[in-house]
């Protein structure tokens, strides 16, 4: 078990044993998965898994500098799973009206289809392969709920947000033979501040059982286009500039609880 996580689950158990004690709260802990997409624009729609060596025309000699940029094209943008795990507390504002918070770890991600030509210099010819690019971004969320009951307290419409900080980003490539896992730099490559807003129901069975399924709806743009270019002063190396790309998160999350008090 990753360590945050370990962590996170320690610090909702001394959470819910100093919360046992006090009237009108109710506390528990669950366990679930996210089915997550993004909305991406086409300027992250490109295979960085491995150098393409460019022949040098500066200088005209057989010195070369390398770039990672392939266009990926017929690409399609499909859904991927996740992992969630955490704990709540509620606290009854009236007969029907609770309001809940939550910590939690969760993942993010997108899963991209595609295909990429890779240009062979010696020949001038292109070798194409299927291309796959899933992203896969691990936070630590916090959420607040406004829950209302109905059904004689047995369902809860639930709204609230969930702002999110994620401490890893990692993208999974596979093209041809190739597989390779690139790990992201928090606030060059992503934004690791998401504020989401979320909304769905809840489920109460046999006075302990929670059942919730929710929408997760990320307003930031997390992701951050790298676009490449050379220095004037030293045309054999390549740097990287980076400016935040539409890539807003959405997720389906669904988690069984169970509700220790």
């Amino acid at each position: 078990m990753d360590r945050k996580v370990a962590f996170l689950v320690c610090l909702l158990a001394i959470f819910g044993i100093k919360l046992s004690a006090q009237e009108n709260i109710s506390y528990g802990i669950y366990v679930g998965g996210n089915i997550n997409t993004m909305n991406i624009s086409n300027s992250l729609y490109y295979d960085d898994s491995e150098v393409n060596t460019v022949p040098n025309i500066v200088n005209h000699d057989t010195v070369s500098y390398s770039v990672s940029y392939l266009p990926v094209y017929d690409a399609s943008v499909k859904f991927t799973g996740g992992f969630a795990i955490g704990g709540f507390v509620e606290y009854e504002l009236g007969d029907n009206l609770g309001l809940q918070m939550e910590l939690l770890y969760n993942q993010y991600g997108y899963k991209l289809n595609g295909k990429v030509d890779k240009k062979n210099y010696s020949d001038d010819d292109f070798v194409t392969y299927g291309y796959t690019g899933k992203m896969k971004m691990s936070n630590i969320s916090a959420a607040i709920l406004l829950k209302y009951r109905a059904i004689e307290n047995r369902m809860s419409v639930d709204f609230g947000i969930q702002p999110s900080y994620c401490f890893r980003a990692i993208k999974e490539i596979e093209r041809g033979i190739v597989h390779k896992d690139v790990v992201y730099n928090s606030n060059d490559e992503f934004n690791p501040l998401n504020f989401c807003i979320t909304g769905g129901i809840t489920g109460y069975f046999f006075d302990n059982i929670v059942v919730s399924a929710r929408y997760i709806l990320g307003l930031t743009d997390v992701l951050k286009a790298k676009q490449p270019y050379i220095f004037d002063d030293d045309p054999y190396k390549i740097r990287y500039r980076y400016s935040s790309a539409q890539s807003k998160t959405s997720s389906i999350q669904i988690t069984l609880g169970y509700k220790i008090q």
